[in-house]
């Protein structure tokens, strides 16, 4: 394999959880250095401490770069662009730190790209548990692949498709512009980015769709936005490629959390204004069919897939 010329951008922010992100940085710097790639942290200029530390640590790594910026606190959109902007390579993968670094998926994930037409992969995340986070030295990410369609949901939480886990060429983001920084805090701004990117790559059309927001307890059975981001790429369910997702506590009474309600608004008034015919209807389940026909183009059976269409709330399947 010729040397990846990639890029991998991850938004730093100590503002919050700010030792157990700098844990899981010295995770990615030792997993990166020295590897054919560049490494990029978007990196809010302050708290002065743990950029003085995440500075000491990458001094040595010539593969490794840190992008420091004044931004408003859980500024993601900002700290991603602040380092896309250092980006020179042809390719780019977007994770966050809370990923389970791995050079082999990055190596694979690099190379299903570079030979598709349309020069971009999104890939599935299996966000682990406390107890599967604690056993991420012992198995690897093929492993905890298989333990999801076993259905052990002791060890991972859900699978995350549509994620903002995504591999393309650089020229494309420059071309939309890259993250819309008017979101703050969690949410919206990774489906806002996707929504634009595979609009212009000619993936997806903009719908009524869009604006249908709605969890799933399957991957399969989403509909609405998540549908819409999931369909372009639903062959990457029968691949190899899939991260990981380390637990990690969450309080929803957080100031970080709590942003998402109004980055809802902005995703909504934004995408209204896009395609002004937008009108919520209700949605249609399409996923589950396409993939089936997927199935069936590739000669290959339904036997082993069930976990991604069964609504079984999780809890029910974890170890009391």
């Amino acid at each position: 394999m010729h040397t990846p010329d990639l890029s991998i951008v991850i938004p730093l922010d100590f503002h919050r959880r700010s030792w157990d992100l700098y844990r899981r940085v010295k995770r990615f710097v030792h997993t990166f250095a020295g590897q054919p790639v560049q490494l990029i942290f978007g990196c809010n200029a302050a708290p002065k401490f743990w950029v003085n530390c995440l500075q000491r640590l990458i001094a040595k790594h010539a593969n490794i770069q840190l992008c420091l910026v004044e931004a408003e606190a859980s500024s993601l959109a900002k700290l991603r662009n602040t380092a896309l902007a250092a980006v020179q390579t042809q390719y780019v993968l977007f994770l966050d730190v809370d990923i389970v670094p791995d050079w082999h998926l990055v190596e694979l994930a690099y190379q299903q790209v570079i030979h598709q037409p349309k020069q971009i992969g999104m890939f599935p995340c299996l966000y682990l548990s406390k107890s599967g986070s604690k056993l991420i030295s012992k198995y690897s990410a093929t492993e905890f692949k298989q333990h999801y369609y076993d259905f052990r949901r002791d060890l991972i939480l859900h699978l995350a498709f549509p994620s903002s886990i995504v591999l393309t060429d650089l020229a494309s983001v420059r071309e939309i512009g890259g993250f819309d920084e008017q979101f703050i805090g969690h949410g919206y701004e990774d489906f806002d980015f996707m929504l634009r990117l595979f609009y212009y790559k000619g993936l997806i059309a903009y719908s009524a769709d869009i604006l249908v927001d709605e969890p799933y307890l399957a991957p399969l059975m989403s509909v609405g936005l998540r549908a819409v981001l999931a369909k372009p790429f639903l062959d990457s369910l029968i691949q190899p490629v899939y991260f990981l997702h380390q637990f990690h506590k969450k309080d929803k009474e957080e100031g970080y959390y709590k942003k998402r309600k109004s980055n809802k608004i902005i995703f909504i008034n934004k995408f209204k204004k896009i395609e002004t015919k937008i009108e919520i209807r209700t949605p249609q389940l399409k996923l589950i069919n396409k993939f089936l026909d997927l199935l069936l183009k590739k000669d290959l059976t339904m036997t082993g897939y069930s976990v991604l269409w069964a609504e079984i709330p999780s809890h029910k399947l974890r170890k009391k």
